[in-house]
Parts: structure tokens; C-alpha cells; sequence
């Protein structure tokens, strides 16, 4: 399957995901866009039908089509109330932060044609577990030109030994911000949004500490293939994987238990080792494409499933 992504680029360390072209100096909020060619804007324009009996032309009721007009690309039907919100308009929330010193672009680009736009700052802001395993903070704006598909901003982390996209904060709702494309991404939606992120910001303590529990927590061999089990492979009884792990288990659920034990940072016993476990199969392994990964690691079922690991560990833990 070809590559979904359109353009890219990024600074400093390459991409987990190794898509992008890179660029020597960090940019700022306005060279980032142009680097990565989304200095574009989209427009709603009527649709219409010809009548090729009569030769004339029919207005299509509340539809329009979503136009990226640099090259008059298609990208989406909306309805009359969809607001689009332009590339220059989503990234006008990382200025603020880049401008203060607070943060720095790092990565941005465009996925499946143009309908997925994206930007990555790194906030300058981590922690360090033992042994020297070390964890940046990130601020990810997701813009997307589609009809039912609405703007996310959240803070996100990466383990930076094996370039692993965290689950930041479980079932909490200050770690992100949505806003459906009915309405205006002006002064005060701008402004909520911030002050979401603001407390999102402050749970990276939150997360430093939930770190630490899986880090101490000590998991046996057979912990772990029942986790693992749950989420890779629930329909079989845990009574036949206990029996005969390697003739029931499926390709998958044997290929996580080995990336457990040999993956860039695998730490073997502990929570905090299967947890990464699950994020390294989800960010480098699973989906067909790596901008399949790049994007599903964000949103979407390998995005909840790191939520539902993280889940399954404190409860053991606590």
C-alpha cells in the first residue's frame, strides 16, 4: 500500500515513524508551514449536476464541496454549517507557545491527501525514570478537512529511547481538546482550548508518578502473557494459553510477547516493560503503512488501546 502521507518536515532527531524531510534550524510557526507545503487554504464552493437532457445545470441542496485551492483538489462533501479551519489558523496555536521560549516546532505534514493536517512542538518539558530512561512532553495540533472529523489538540509524550508515543493521562479529559467544524476556531474557542491544555500540561507530573508505579512494579511470566492475552487474543480461554502458550497463541500475541523481551528499551519484568511493549507494537509494528501507524498512534483503536494497557497495570498495581 502506497504512502497516505503528502509532505513533511521535521527537525532535530528523525521521526519515530522515519517519514519527512529533514530541516537544519527549528522554524518557526510560519516556516513550518511552508516547509511542509500546507500554506494552503480550503474553501466550501456549491456543487452541481448536469442535466444533460435539458443542458442545463442543478444546484445540489446543502452540499458543497471542500476545495484545497492551490490545486483545486477534492478533499470532502460538508454540509452548510461545516466552518472550515485554515492550516495558518490551527498552527496559530502553537505561536503563542514558540514565541515565549516554551516550546519548539519539531515535525509537521499532511496525511491522506491533504485531510489530515498535523503539527508536533516539543514542549521542553520531561522527566527521566531510572536507569536513564527519558520521556519528552509534546503538543500535538491534528487538523483534518473532512466532513465529521473534528480539530484535536492534546499533549502527548514519547519515550525517547525507542521513539514510543505514551499514553499521557487515563480516561481524563484535560490531556485534549476537540471542537467539530460547526464551529469557529476564533478568540474564544482559541482561548479554551488553552486553558485546557494548560491544566494537561500540569498532568505531566501525573504521568511522571504513573511512570514510576509501572516501573516498580513487578510482573511474573505468567502476568504477563495474560495481559498480553486479554488484549491481543481475549477469545481463548486463559486455561489453553497457560497449557500450550506457543501453539495456541496467535502471530500477534507472539510477536508482542517477543518485542517484550528484545525491543529498544525492554525492560522485562516490570510494568512498565509491558506497557512499552504494547505502544512499540502499536507505533512501529501494527498497520500496513508507517503513516498508518503515525496517525492510528494519535487517534483512533491503537490510541485506546494504550489507554486500556495503562489501565490494566495500575489496577494491578494499585
Amino acid at each position: 500500500m502506497a504512502h497516505e502521507i503528502e509532505s513533511m518536515s521535521y527537525t532535530n532527531e528523525v521521526p519515530w515513524h522515519g517519514l519527512g524531510t529533514y530541516v537544519q534550524d527549528a522554524p518557526n510557526v510560519e516556516e513550518i508551514l511552508r516547509l511542509a507545503k500546507l500554506d494552503w487554504e480550503v474553501r466550501k464552493l456549491p456543487i452541481f449536476a448536469n442535466n444533460t437532457r435539458e443542458g442545463t445545470e442543478l444546484s445540489i441542496p446543502d452540499n458543497f464541496a471542500l476545495m484545497r485551492m492551490s490545486d483545486m483538489k477534492f478533499l470532502s462533501i460538508v454540509g452548510p454549517r461545516y466552518r472550515p479551519v485554515q492550516n495558518t489558523k490551527a498552527f496559530q496555536f502553537f505561536k503563542e507557545f514558540v514565541e515565549k521560549g516554551d516550546a519548539t516546532m519539531e515535525t509537521a505534514g499532511s496525511l491522506a491527501g491533504g485531510k489530515r493536517v498535523w503539527g508536533l512542538a516539543n514542549l521542553k518539558d520531561s522527566f527521566t525514570l531510572a536507569g536513564g530512561d527519558k520521556v519528552n512532553g509534546y503538543l500535538l495540533v491534528m487538523s483534518p478537512h473532512e466532513q465529521g472529523k473534528s480539530l484535536l489538540i492534546k499533549f502527548t509524550t514519547v519515550r525517547v529511547v525507542c521513539q514510543n508515543t505514551l499514553a499521557l493521562a487515563l480516561s481524563v479529559n484535560g490531556n485534549k481538546y476537540t471542537m467539530r467544524h460547526t464551529e469557529d476556531f476564533g478568540t474564544y474557542e482559541m482561548r479554551k482550548a488553552k486553558e485546557v491544555l494548560g491544566i494537561a500540561r500540569e498532568q505531566m507530573h501525573e504521568f511522571k508518578e504513573r511512570a514510576q508505579t509501572l516501573k516498580k512494579l513487578t510482573v511474573r511470566p505468567e502476568d504477563v502473557r495474560a495481559i498480553f492475552a486479554s488484549l491481543f487474543q481475549p477469545q481463548t480461554p486463559e486455561s489453553d494459553l497457560v497449557k500450550s502458550f506457543k501453539e495456541v497463541a496467535n502471530p500477534k500475541l507472539l510477536r508482542v510477547m517477543d518485542i517484550y523481551q528484545k525491543a529498544p528499551g525492554a525492560d522485562p519484568g516490570t510494568g512498565w516493560g509491558v506497557f512499552n511493549a504494547v505502544t512499540y507494537f502499536t507505533d512501529h509494528v501494527a498497520g500496513k503503512t508507517s503513516d498508518a501507524r503515525l496517525l492510528n498512534a494519535w487517534v483512533g483503536k491503537n490510541a485506546d488501546l494504550k489507554e486500556k494497557t495503562l489501565e490494566m497495570l495500575l489496577l494491578r498495581a494499585s
